[in-house]
């Protein structure tokens, strides 16, 4: 979904479909990147792409029903440029690196969605 976001971000209000995938605080970090796209004038060229394995499952965790992945984040067929010029702007991260990721299902609203709550880029661990 960030994908599509990023490439577009002027496009329209990108948090309700942000919302159906991420819980806070994982959505809230998403929705802030696109907005700041849409503020600098970026985009996003190309889609990333993530190799993910299940590490922990615990159905009775005390924020309801949670999945620990460990996948490997892959930006190397991407690019953000600036809007106006074209203008490449070089990686802030490294295009490849660890991902730690949370799954929680949220009992409370309905049909009992499972929604990735944490996300954790471990920038300084390549893949």
């Amino acid at each position: 979904m960030t994908d599509a976001a990023k490439k577009d971000p002027d496009a329209r209000d990108w948090e309700p479909e942000i919302r159906r995938f991420s819980g806070d605080p994982a959505a809230l970090l998403a929705i802030t990147a696109v907005r700041d796209y849409a503020t600098i004038g970026l985009r996003q060229e190309g889609d990333t792409a993530v190799e993910l394995e299940v590490t922990d499952v615990e159905l009775a965790a005390p924020d309801g029903p949670t999945v620990r992945i460990t996948g490997c984040y892959d930006s190397q067929s991407t690019r953000v440029v600036k809007v106006e010029t074209g203008e490449v702007v070089p990686p802030g991260t490294p295009r490849r690196y660890v991902w730690d990721i949370t799954v929680t299902r949220y009992e409370a609203e309905p049909g009992s969605p499972w929604l990735v709550s944490q996300l954790d880029p471990l920038t300084d661990r390549p893949c």
